[in-house]
């Protein structure tokens, strides 16, 4: 069996800990916030020890044991409070900083059976809800069988992440705390899956069944007439509403978050801490050590750098843009706080991705050539675009995943992204395009100008100054470039439609979550790969629709596969993972330009145990579980 080290490692210190004090788990002393103190006085709340699992999370503060207390002053852009939600959720997995390591969070171990299909999951004994009520592998079982595989609440399905030709997934409990995922197939990318903390949350992987199934027409007879009196047209729309985290004001609803909500008004929402949170830190002191998170609901990016640069929040990074890096160094002094600079985890920002579908069939001969795609690789000057789009702090990288996966050797790293328009015109040369217009452009085999759209979704707005450096390095190989901004539906309708010449995106899932969800890496999704749009219709349909790829690419998409079914570090999942992205590094069907560019992170001085050095920023880890916000301190 493959268990996980953390939970040998945390066994080994518990079993030292007790041999030098005698001290068993149970016995350890713990303590709570002080805000906390008259609620357990009054008999409202249990004792600290009574509201711990019987083994909680021992997390190691960054820098020093810190004190409970204080609010912290945070900012949201957006209503459904994506950024507060992140800030505040709990999973039973987590990733490290750099989306690679897996951590247990609210589980306590977890280990694949010998060929990979099955995941066992072992829970905190004691686990509980913010109300006070036992989470057990019931809630986990709930959201399966009731809402996922509920064909009145999920019509099409669990999705397709759980559906398989071979069989069904069968969720087994063995008691409260244990629960067994088998596959009919090996799988281990379930877990890839789950250490983003996102799906390894509620509502994601289980929910309150004790809270929810009141709106549930299986469990209670008045759903509907419940429903009804709240205002929703069925009991299904009742439950997706009390089930979904969108209702970030429902405060009977119960949570296993860090702070739960407590107040709202138009433009703030209180939350408080959690007072079953599963873990401490080492001296016993239960975590968060924060009291409360004051949300503010912030309109505009401008204000919100004003906010950010004037000393008003205690922690930002998800709203910051690197164009005002010298705005928030700025202000400093005056704001009593720093800038820290993090990598965005994506290997590229602007990521050119030529379509090899495309309907033109004189683009399609060239997009479909490597040496024009390493034309137009080796014309772009990255060295230009990171100094005046990132103040140098970003890396010219190609289109290659995270240089820290073991499958990515160094020199892969560097290969076709060096700025050299002689190779390129060299390249272009080569394939025939030698005729050139009274403009310098060069012509087409049909007589027409070579001119290429490059097309950006307006959600990627701001890759418009990238690509426009683009256009310009491109005029000394000869090719015209025209930017488009488009809505992102109609980007999204184009690319399905197979009606992008170039389109553009950036690089992320480039980490070990990646192999879960890999986007534009892999064929599994059309609405999400971009240089080969109906290759991957024609293989996710079984052949059905889209066009057919050549073998290699076939051959391509079978060793995905097979790569996705190996344990995650093992000889072969390097082996088969240097083989499948040895592709990218030598074909480039995309091309990256600059990745890890700077992201800002505001910090007040009055906030304590943030970690400073070797930062990464990212979705693939949930933005804010490496930072461990739960042993964060104020102190002025």
């Amino acid at each position: 069996m493959l268990r996980s080290r953390f939970s040998l490692v945390f066994a080994l210190m518990l079993l030292l800990l007790v041999a030098l004090s005698g001290v068993s788990a149970q016995d350890m002393q713990y303590t709570q916030s002080p805000m906390l103190d008259s609620l357990v006085e009054s008999g409202e709340l249990p004792p600290v020890a009574e509201r711990l699992p019987l083994e909680p999370l021992v997390v190691e503060p960054v820098s020093e044991i810190g004190v409970h207390g204080g609010t912290m002053r945070f900012a949201e852009a957006n209503a459904s409070m994506w950024s507060a939600s992140t800030l505040r959720q709990a999973g039973l997995f987590q990733y490290d900083m750099n989306n690679v390591e897996i951590t247990v969070d609210m589980a306590k171990d977890f280990y694949f059976n010998d060929d990979l299909s099955a995941l066992t999951i072992v829970l905190r004994e004691g686990l509980k809800w913010s109300d006070g009520a036992p989470l057990t592998t019931e809630d986990i079982l709930f959201w399966w069988e009731d809402v996922a595989n509920n064909e009145e609440l999920s019509p099409n399905g669990p999705g397709s992440f759980w559906t398989f030709e071979e069989g069904p997934v069968v969720f087994e409990a063995a008691g409260p705390y244990e629960l067994t995922i088998q596959f009919p197939k090996p799988y281990p990318i379930i877990l890839d899956r789950l250490g983003r903390t996102y799906f390894s949350s509620d509502p994601q992987l289980f929910a309150p069944k004790h809270y929810l199934q009141q709106w549930h027409a299986d469990y209670s007879d008045e759903a509907a007439s419940l429903a009804e009196e709240e205002g929703f047209e069925d009991w299904t729309q009742a439950f997706r509403a009390h089930l979904s985290p969108a209702r970030w004001y429902e405060p009977d609803r119960p949570w296993v978050w860090r702070w739960i909500p407590v107040e709202e008004t138009t433009d703030r929402t209180i939350y408080r801490r959690n007072p079953y949170y599963h873990a401490v830190d080492p001296e016993g002191n239960q975590l968060p050590y924060i009291d409360e998170v004051s949300v503010s609901l912030i309109s505009d990016q401008q204000t919100m750098t004003l906010r950010a640069s004037s000393g008003d929040l205690d922690f930002e990074a998800y709203y910051l843009n690197a164009a005002d890096l010298a705005v928030y160094r700025g202000g400093e002094e005056a704001g009593n706080y720093k800038t820290l600079i993090a990598g965005q985890l994506r290997p590229s920002d602007l990521t050119l991705m030529p379509n090899r579908n495309v309907q033109d069939p004189v683009l399609n001969e060239l997009f479909n050539s490597r040496d024009f795609r390493i034309a137009l690789s080796v014309g772009i000057d990255r060295d230009r675009m990171n100094e005046a789009l990132y103040f140098g702090l970003g890396r010219p990288y190609p289109g290659l995943p995270l240089p820290e996966n073991p499958y990515i050797p160094e020199e892969w790293t560097t290969l076709h992204i060096e700025h050299d328009p002689d190779q390129a015109n060299a390249l272009l040369d080569g394939l025939g395009l030698t005729e050139r217009d009274a403009d310098g452009f060069r012509l087409r085999s049909d007589g027409e100008r070579l001119s290429v759209l490059i097309q950006i979704g307006v959600l990627e707005g701001n890759k418009q100054a990238a690509c426009e450096l683009v256009a310009d390095d491109y005029v000394a190989i000869g090719i015209e470039v025209v930017c488009q901004l488009l809505e992102n539906s109609l980007f999204n309708e184009r690319n399905l439609a197979n009606e992008l010449e170039i389109a553009t995106w950036h690089l992320d899932r480039g980490g070990r979550f990646g192999r879960s969800n890999p986007l534009f890496w892999a064929f599994e999704d059309p609405t999400q790969q971009r240089w080969a749009p109906m290759w991957a219709t024609w293989i996710s349909t079984d052949g059905s629709e889209g066009i057919e790829p050549p073998q290699e690419i076939k051959d391509l998409n079978d060793l995905f596969v097979q790569w996705q079914g190996t344990e995650f570090g093992s000889d072969e999942y390097v082996q088969l993972g240097q083989q499948y992205f040895e592709y990218f590094a030598n074909e480039v069907p995309m091309i990256g330009t600059v990745g890890f560019w700077p992201q800002p992170v505001v910090v007040s001085n009055r906030l304590h145990n943030v970690p400073t050095e070797n930062l990464y920023w990212g979705s693939d880890s949930n933005f804010y579980p490496p930072y461990h916000p739960e042993q964060w301190y104020i102190q002025e």
